[in-house]
């Protein structure tokens, strides 16, 4: 649960190019504003999730997760490989590989079984009306829990973007996990300037996350994550890759993790 909600929520050094400073002012025209740039993106977002063009896609996907000792190696890993198909426009990932292993019968089974639990909740509803309940992945509520600078223009992936660091805002409510964990992120956004897209996002835990009561459940010292997203040829951004790297305590011993998910080979589906 606590991976989930470190995965979905929400440190990195720039190369400025190498021109005199006279050509630079010359030719850059004026940073946007930070308010400017997030509307735009609560926009694109709020627009996809009507039309839902972000689900037309099956591939690949590869998960590595790995335990690791003091000095940063691996002394376990466990990797998965699973086939993302669509079942009436909704993704569903299907497990194939267990340590470049294909699955045993019984496995088999247990994926043949959650596939035909998935598609029987599909099964007699609106699509439609699930299409127009689904929500933005990204909310103004959550954006609002942030301050966001424009800090440069930069090229990534071969596209230009916005660069925005941003950092939480003071004084938040501090109840809940989710609420600690936006309350300790910061880090820097990557924005496509054509699309209004997310393109890359480093975040970081800008202070120790304590979990459960007075902590004694353990704590996170180091919660780094990194997300890069690559847009298709009919303009529709999708997630690429995923690193997340969790150091801290769980109840009397420490922990040292780091999850990795790379998706490849989309295909668009009708």
């Amino acid at each position: 649960m606590l991976y989930c909600e470190l995965k979905y929520c929400l440190t990195g050094v720039f190369a400025l190019l190498a021109f005199p400073m006279a050509t630079i002012a010359s030719v850059s025209p004026p940073l946007p504003s930070a308010t400017n740039v997030l509307n735009r993106v609560i926009d694109r977002a709020s627009h996809l999730a009507r039309d839902g063009n972000d689900e037309k896609y099956s591939y690949a996907k590869r998960t590595l997760t790995q335990e690791l000792n003091s000095q940063g190696e691996v002394i376990q890993s466990t990797e998965k490989k699973y086939e993302v198909l669509l079942v009436r426009g909704w993704p569903f990932a299907r497990l194939v590989q267990i340590q470049g292993q294909q699955l045993s019968e019984a496995d088999i089974r247990k994926e043949d079984e959650r596939e035909q639990q998935f598609r029987s909740k599909l099964e007699g509803r609106d699509l439609k009306k699930m299409r127009e309940k689904k929500e933005a992945w990204i909310k103004p509520e959550l954006l609002a829990r942030f301050n966001f600078k424009v800090v440069s223009n930069a090229v990534y992936a071969n596209r230009q973007t916005w660069v925005l660091e941003f950092k939480p805002k003071a004084g938040a409510p501090d109840n809940t996990v989710q609420d600690r964990i936006y309350n300790r992120i910061a880090g820097i956004l990557w924005i496509d300037q054509e699309d209004a897209e997310i393109a890359r996002v480093e975040a970081h835990l800008n202070k120790d996350l304590s979990l459960g009561w007075l902590g004694m459940l353990g704590s996170l010292k180091t919660c780094d994550l990194t997300l890069e997203r690559q847009r298709m040829p009919e303009g529709v951004w999708v997630n690429a890759k995923q690193i997340l790297l969790l150091v801290g305590r769980k109840l009397f011993s420490t922990m040292r993790y780091r999850a990795a998910e790379e998706s490849s080979g989309f295909q668009r589906e009708p």
